[in-house]
């Protein structure tokens, strides 16, 4: 199977995108991972990460995950469990599985953590991505 190939000015993964999140995504044996630190600009409630931070960092992960080889995919449904405040300028390592699949459809699971205590759950998500058939890509 061919690798994911992001874009790239992704918002979320740019080297290149001034506006970029930053967020540096590895593949795993069984699925993604991704790693970013947000400063005092990614502050929602005092002190704390936004949640829509959050949930970018776990979608981009998830969809970063292989499936399908260099198909584009894109997020049909996602959920978002916030489980501890996430504190600004902390490393954040966010880890995605795929799940069940049907048909061009793909479920992923994943868990953020600070990446130097991956017992401790932040955020977890499910979400659902489809895959684009080529003619549309």
């Amino acid at each position: 199977m061919a690798p994911l190939q992001h874009v790239e000015s992704c918002f979320g993964c740019s080297t290149s995108n001034p506006a970029s999140l930053g967020i540096v995504l590895t593949t795993t044996d069984d699925g993604a991972e991704g790693r970013v630190r947000f400063g005092p600009d990614g502050q929602g409630a005092p002190g704390l990460v936004h949640g829509g931070l959050l949930a970018t960092l776990a979608d981009e992960v998830m969809g970063f995950v292989q499936h399908g080889g260099n198909a584009v995919r894109l997020t049909a449904e996602m959920n978002l469990h916030y489980r501890r405040p996430t504190p600004v300028d902390t490393e954040l390592l966010c880890r995605a599985h795929a799940g069940e699949t049907d048909g061009r459809r793909f479920h992923v699971h994943a868990v953020i953590t600070t990446a130097d205590d991956d017992t401790t759950v932040l955020a977890e998500a499910d979400a659902t991505y489809v895959l684009l058939r080529a003619e549309r890509a």
